[in-house]
């Protein structure tokens, strides 16, 4: 290997926190999902550990001409039309806000301010922070009002894979 002897000059965008991904065929993602890359396309969440990247939380997509988006975004990488359908995720690490509680010991006090949270699936309801049964964490509790008014600031794709690695 050798250092760069010429100018070279990439195209970039900015970080906008705003990604799209080609959703996995036949997959059915709806809006407010938690949702993952597994094999390079978006898919549920589904805590399955190593293959899965967390990447935040489902803002909408793309429908294959035959499918209404009132029954989800379903992924069609079988044919026509192309491109395939994208499903539009907020990466940016996004805070969770007045969710109704966090299930987990600890969820009725001000204490679990600064824990880890897990979920076992694509339901911000499902929220926990249990690690028990669960592989990854995808956030932390950032704000405790009361037992039925919990914010939680989920992970960026950036923040998930770096804990994987330490």
């Amino acid at each position: 290997m050798a250092d760069l002897a010429a100018n070279t000059i990439f195209k970039t965008r900015p970080r906008s926190g705003r990604d799209a991904f080609v959703i996995a065929n036949t997959e059915v993602l709806y809006a407010g999902a938690l949702v993952q890359l597994s094999a390079g396309f978006l898919a549920d969440w589904d805590d399955a550990g190593a293959g899965s990247t967390f990447m935040g939380i489902l803002l909408g997509g793309e429908q294959s001409a035959n499918t209404s988006t009132e029954t989800g975004f379903t992924g069609d990488t079988s044919g026509a039309p192309n491109p395939d359908p994208e499903g539009y995720v907020d990466t940016s690490g996004v805070v969770l806000m007045h969710l109704a509680g966090v299930q987990g010991q600890g969820a009725t006090t001000i204490a679990i301010v600064g824990d880890l949270v897990y979920c076992p699936d694509s339901d911000v309801a499902n929220l926990t922070t249990v690690a028990s049964g669960n592989t990854d964490p995808i956030g932390f509790v950032i704000r405790w009002r009361s037992t039925t008014d919990i914010d939680v600031q989920l992970f960026t794709p950036a923040e998930f894979l770096a804990q994987q690695t330490a």
